[in-house]
């Protein structure tokens, strides 16, 4: 019982709907259906209340009636049921006479034969014939089918009910098995933490043979050849934050190429780098003819330069001056090196390759190839 209870709260849904479909079949076909079904009542009209046109189509309908069923009895009630105030029976007598009349002049013979088969059930004796028609034939007794009937449906709604039940213990077993299935998990899964994790067996050591199983003495070996230690990579100076190298070719538009200076520990000291500070000649390229390296110190509020001029550029004095307010001007050869100070960085500097480029300018007075090496240095507070 109490599984059952535990089954119904987890899948309460479930449980009300199959509970709501079964009540109301139940309730419906076997209760509302059979057992206790709706009747109509007609209220207080009657049939004698009929005009003439509905008396005429009852009495047919009576006719037809007591052909299928022979039931004598049944006919007179029905017809009688027409007597009432402004009609007699004689008047329905009359009438079922004038309607055989009437179908026998349409050429319809069994109606009429059905309306004077009902006159005769109605009065008891024969009516007299009607012209052009042969003797009534007697009503066909038929047995009534009432009870195979209803014995037919009683096993219909029982077969329904059988199939309801069936499909809600199949629903039960379903959702206990779900539930039995989720328990296993469960249960698996708490055997498997209690039992932890399992230990890897030690690998086996394996002895190695034993001398008297060689068949030869090993020879004794000779001392291990010295090693040649490598050469240790040439040192930088203690607390560089480089190197960087920028390089320019012919062609680079506005060039100017920047690097970031951290600490080792990511604050930002600064930045470096190098740009254009003088071009020359007209046309679609930039001919540049002089550098400019500079360092920017966050701890300063200048940022210092030096002016890598070409050869032409550091002879020409009108560039020389124009050069000047941007810092110290050095000629750019091959392999020269520089330095730029602040208050607490420094910048060496190296020129590692470069090249002239010729043409309608004077000579070696522009670069086709300009690469620098960028090394920043933290300056302590004796260095500054």
């Amino acid at each position: 019982m109490t599984r059952i209870s535990d089954l119904a709260q987890r899948y309460i849904l479930g449980v009300l709907v199959a509970a709501f479909v079964v009540g109301a079949v139940f309730g419906l076909v076997v209760l509302g259906w059979n057992v206790w079904p709706v009747q109509y009542t007609g209220g207080n009209a009657s049939v004698a209340d009929l005009d003439a046109a509905g008396a005429r189509t009852y009495l047919a309908m009576a006719a037809e009636a007591y052909a299928a069923t022979g039931d004598a009895a049944a006919a007179r009630e029905r017809v009688n049921a027409l007597v009432g105030t402004g009609r007699s029976q004689a008047q329905v007598l009359s009438e079922l006479q004038a309607m055989a009349r009437e179908r026998t002049s349409a050429g319809d013979t069994q109606g009429a034969q059905r309306l004077q088969t009902l006159a005769i059930a109605v009065t008891g004796q024969a009516p007299a014939t009607v012209p052009g028609q042969g003797t009534a034939p007697s009503p066909v007794q038929r047995e009534s089918g009432g009870f195979p009937a209803s014995l037919f449906r009683a096993c219909g709604m029982i077969i329904l009910v059988l199939v309801l039940l069936a499909g809600v213990l199949l629903l039960v077993y379903f959702l206990q098995s779900r539930t039995s299935a989720g328990e296993e998990e469960e249960g698996t899964e708490k055997e498997g933490e209690e039992e932890g994790p399992v230990l890897a067996p030690s690998p086996t050591t394996v002895s190695p043979p034993a001398m008297s199983h060689m068949s030869q003495p090993i020879a004794p070996r000779g001392p291990a050849p010295a090693v040649a230690p490598s050469p240790a990579p040439a040192a930088t100076e203690a607390g560089a934050l480089g190197p960087f190298v920028a390089t320019y070719n012919l062609g680079d538009i506005d060039f100017d190429m920047s690097f970031g200076i951290e600490s080792a520990a990511g604050d930002f000291l600064g930045e470096c780098g190098l740009g254009m500070a003088e071009t020359i000649g007209g046309g679609d390229v930039q001919r540049v003819t002089a550098f400019e390296v500079w360092l920017f110190d966050k701890t300063d509020i200048r940022t210092v330069s030096v002016v890598l001029a070409s050869a032409h550029a550091h002879a020409d004095a009108a560039l020389r001056t124009k050069l000047a307010s941007r810092g110290e001007i050095v000629l750019a050869q091959p392999g020269a090196s520089f330095v730029v100070k602040t208050s607490s960085l420094k910048l060496e500097g190296k020129i590692l390759d470069m090249a002239y480029g010729s043409g309608d300018v004077p000579a070696q007075s522009y670069f086709t190839t300009f690469s620098v090496e960028l090394v920043p240095v933290p300056l302590l507070a004796g260095q500054k």
